[in-house]
């Protein structure tokens, strides 16, 4: 045994290590949560804007959550499709009141604006209704 003790590493590289592990989690961690914010949202619009769409995914999940038998599903189905054509009925109905209070909404706002705020504000607003609020299934289908 030879007279010198062995050196251990010292601390700072540990340490660069474990923040670099870290910066690693925190960036898949972010990545992760915007790519399911962006992949709920799109199902969501979908789902929307299909009835059909609407009636098949909530007969499933009632099929398994209760679990339903195929006679029971069914059944199920039948009056799934029938409030889902009321429901949309119903959001016909109310869909140019949503309008006409989002018009006053986006009004009232840009009055508080400069000319070159409302310009922007005008867009903004337009862009959120595209993203956010598509018209009923049968409204589309009329344009």
């Amino acid at each position: 045994m030879s007279g010198a003790p062995a050196l251990a590493p010292p601390r700072r590289a540990g340490a660069r290590r474990a923040l670099a592990f870290a910066f690693v989690f925190l960036c898949g961690s972010v990545f992760g949560a915007g790519a399911a914010l962006f992949a709920l949202r799109r199902t969501a619009l979908r789902v929307v804007g299909n009835p059909e769409l609407r009636v098949e995914r909530a007969s499933r999940w009632l099929g398994r959550r209760l679990s339903l038998d195929a006679a029971q599903q069914a059944r199920v189905r039948v009056i799934l499709e029938g409030q889902a054509s009321e429901l949309d009925q119903l959001r016909l109905e109310v869909w140019p009141r949503v309008l006409a209070r989002l018009d006053r909404t986006e009004g009232e706002i840009a009055r508080e604006l400069s000319p070159a705020q409302q310009a922007r504000w005008r867009a903004l607003a337009a862009e959120l209704r595209g993203k956010w609020l598509p018209p009923p299934a049968s409204e589309k289908s009329r344009s």
